[in-house]
């Protein structure tokens, strides 16, 4: 059963140029060292502009692989993470495609 995960950023005002610069640059890294090749939104009604990053993977033992793996090369900086005052908040999700 494939995974979705969705990883959501509102940016604060006068920074969605950073908000999006920051999510190109996640996906880049995560497809470069995982092979996981991410898509980079945003968001036209709704929260106008809001970021949202979107991965597939084909089940729930591949994503937590991944998402460890990511974890650990986030805090050795191989990732990169959002500059601070960036964001407003942020959401990660997980769906399951039936």
């Amino acid at each position: 059963m494939t995974v979705v995960y969705t990883r959501t950023g509102t940016p604060n005002g006068g920074k969605q140029a950073e908000a999006l610069a920051y999510f190109k640059a996640r996906a880049a890294a995560i497809k470069q060292h995982y092979g996981v090749e991410p898509e980079v939104k945003v968001r036209a009604g709704g929260p106008v502009g809001e970021v949202i990053m979107i991965s597939r993977m084909k089940d729930l033992n591949e994503f937590e692989s991944t998402k460890r793996r990511v974890i650990a090369d986030t805090l050795t900086g191989k990732i990169p993470t959002a500059p601070d005052g960036v964001f407003a908040k942020g959401e990660d999700a997980l769906w399951l495609e039936l």
